[in-house]
This record gives C-alpha cells, sequence and structure tokens, in this order.
C-alpha cells in the first residue's frame, strides 16, 4: 500500500460520517460563470476571536475579508500565502467592520480547516478557471 492510500484510509477514517458525499442544489453553467474565483495573497490585521481579519492583495487591488478560520489557523502562518477567494461577492457589514469577499476553504470545520492553496506559478489577481 503506498503512501497517498494509507494517507486516504486515515482521512476517511477521521473523518467518518463528517463528509459529505452529496453535492448541493445544482446549479446552471451561466450561474458558476458568474463567480469571480481569484488568486490572493493574505495579509492579516488585527481582528476578532473567532474571525481573522485579512487583507488580501488582488494584484494591485486590495479587499478586506473576515474569515471565521481563526481555530485552524494561525495568523502568522497565513502571512503571504497565496489562496483562492471568491472577488465578487456584495461586501457584507459585520460586527468588526466589512468584509468584501470570501476565503476558500475546505473541511467539517474547527480545527480541522484548511484553505485552498494554489500550485507553484500563480500569482495575485490571477482568475481561477
Amino acid at each position: 500500500m503506498n503512501i497517498t492510500s494509507r494517507y486516504t484510509k486515515f482521512i476517511k477514517k477521521k473523518y467518518a460520517g463528517k463528509l459529505s458525499t452529496t453535492c448541493t442544489e445544482q446549479i446552471l453553467y451561466d450561474d458558476f460563470a458568474k463567480i469571480d474565483l481569484r488568486i490572493v495573497k493574505a495579509e492579516h490585521v488585527e481582528g476578532a476571536d473567532k474571525l481573522l481579519q485579512l487583507t488580501f492583495d488582488l494584484g494591485g487591488q486590495t479587499k478586506n475579508v473576515f474569515a471565521e478560520i481563526k481555530s485552524a489557523h494561525q495568523p502568522e502562518d497565513l502571512e503571504g500565502k497565496l489562496t483562492v477567494m471568491v472577488a465578487n461577492l456584495k461586501p457584507r457589514k459585520m460586527r468588526f467592520g466589512v468584509s468584501e469577499d470570501m476565503v476558500l476553504a475546505a473541511g467539517p470545520g474547527g480545527k480541522d480547516l484548511w484553505i485552498l492553496s494554489p500550485d507553484d506559478g500563480a500569482q495575485p489577481g490571477m482568475k481561477v478557471k
């Protein structure tokens, strides 16, 4: 058994019953095409208890995002890291300020949350296709 197979077995056992195997409501391609996914570089800004306030560089444009990921990530671990975000969400007023977009992450939540990262070569501002 190779390391990938062992890791897959470990993940399935650890998260048994926590991972959804069904998709949510299907959408049309035209609906998906409206989502503007971009590569961004994270910069930490002081925030709240559960939330991290992040400033993202979209390659010339800066956006402010509040993300409920503090249980899984330390701000210093995100500094300079490239990730993927939805870049065209309507800004949302929150208790600590305005969140302009959304960071994409995978996992059931809590400490088990992984921020999506692009491969080497991706640059801030690039569209995800």
